[in-house]
């Protein structure tokens, strides 16, 4: 006997359910993260573990979303197939995803300057960066709906955009808190 098959409008429900919670539970970890970070005052040893796990995050989540935008641009210069970036982007969310976990608790051992406005502005990055994997997780989504062999140029143009856009504030967010993370550290 088979299993039920679920209505498609009862799965995007549920998607989009799932989806809802993940920016709950994001917004939640980037606030703890920051919250906490104000409030512990670690030991400096404490503080000099914290920092090489915030690099080695950063390493890891900005190299798996590199690559997934890597194969993404491929994809949009016909270099790649479709089902290479849905391939790259199901084995690298994780990775990704890892990634910004390690910067969330890292942070709270950094005690960041909040009167600094660069470190408001890293600290938006970051969340920005995070909701937007957040919303990713539905372009994957409708990604992988595509025939394997479906050329950028024949998208839908919503999806074109989508799709770059996507890219485009993933790669700024990242490399935004980077940069400032880099001027800050020196200029401390």
């Amino acid at each position: 006997m088979s299993a039920p098959t679920i209505p498609l409008s009862e799965r995007r429900r549920v998607w989009r359910h799932r989806r809802a919670l993940a920016y709950w539970g994001v917004l939640f970890a980037w606030t703890f993260s920051v919250a906490g970070s104000v409030a512990i005052h670690p030991l400096p040893q404490i503080r000099l573990i914290a920092l090489f796990v915030h690099l080695a995050s950063v390493v890891v989540g900005l190299g798996a979303a590199v690559m997934v935008e890597y194969n993404g641009l491929l994809w949009m210069l016909g270099r790649r197939r479709i089902g290479a970036v849905n391939e790259a982007e199901h084995t690298l969310s994780f990775v990704v995803w890892m990634g910004i976990a390690g910067l969330l608790a890292s942070g709270l051992f950094l005690h960041p300057d909040l009167g600094n406005p660069l470190t408001d502005l890293k600290l938006a990055a970051v969340l920005v960066l995070s909701m937007n994997g957040v919303a990713v997780t539905r372009l994957a989504h409708e990604l992988q709906r595509l025939p394997d062999d479906m050329p950028f140029r024949r998208t839908p143009r919503a999806l074109r955009w989508w799709a770059t856009e996507s890219g485009i504030v993933s790669q700024l967010a990242w490399w935004t808190a980077v940069i400032i993370g880099m001027l800050n550290t020196a200029a401390r």
